[in-house]
């Protein structure tokens, strides 16, 4: 019988979006924990700004509870980061404790500088000092909106009160130096609709992971846990066997 196995959700995300995945899991006897991580409604927010290494202590509270010396890692988008910085650093276990097995699915690890990026910053800076002039305020909400959907920055545009900072400090962290040092077998997901993170994203981190293999699921987007659970739950499990 496989380990059990943690799940990390994405930003903006909840347990509740993996629970037919979850359902399907346990069907095959795996033990599942879907951690609510804290600024996502569910679990209250932080009282200040986080870092990634605030949220792994975190989980690593969450899942001493459980006495898992050993266990399965799963992160998606921002979990995907988590578990990366969780996999490749051993000092969170105990002696003979560590990550069995590692499954990425599309996570949020490669940084880039466009000038959509700049775009956004620019907007972040400044946008209210240009809305604040006479004639301009009321149209403010609807140019922030879409000034940060064309900038690729939903996930910051909807944050509210300290995680936008926590997610301003969380993008100054560089996670692509940690992925050749990743050991643990790993499994890369992608879907082939994805609209957030492009595919190439996937074959670079095959590239940088030695002895990943990657999966390409077709009919999914961003999120295939919402839109292909059945599948991914079906790859997942075939990675474990």
């Amino acid at each position: 019988m496989a380990l059990p196995i943690l799940i990390l959700h994405g930003w903006g995300s909840n347990s509740l979006r993996w629970q037919k995945v979850r359902e399907l899991l346990e069907e095959e006897g795996i033990e599942v924990l879907i951690l609510d991580l804290p600024g996502f409604d569910i679990t209250p927010f932080p009282d200040r700004p986080w870092s990634r290494d605030d949220y792994i202590k975190w989980i690593f509270q969450k899942v001493k509870e459980r006495n898992w010396p050993k266990f399965n890692l799963l992160g998606h988008s921002f979990g995907g980061g988590l578990a990366v910085k969780i996999a490749t650093n051993p000092t969170l276990f105990k002696k003979g404790g560590g990550v069995e097995k590692l499954i990425l699915v599309a996570p949020a690890i490669i940084k880039r500088k466009s000038i959509k990026t700049y775009l956004f910053y620019l907007i972040a800076s400044f946008g209210k000092k240009i809305f604040s002039l006479p004639g301009l305020k009321i149209f403010y909400p609807l140019a922030e909106k879409l000034i940060y959907k064309l900038a690729g920055a939903r996930d910051y545009y909807v944050a509210e009160g300290v995680m936008k900072e926590t997610m301003k400090g969380l993008g100054e962290e560089d996670l692509e130096a940690l992925l050749e040092k990743v050991k643990t077998p790993t499994l890369i997901l992608w879907g082939k609709k994805d609209d957030v993170l492009p595919l190439k994203d996937a074959y670079y981190l095959k590239e940088k992971i030695g002895g990943s293999q990657l999966k390409i699921i077709p009919g999914a987007g961003h999120s295939p846990h919402r839109e292909t659970p059945a599948e991914l739950a079906e790859i997942i499990i075939d990675f474990f066997q």
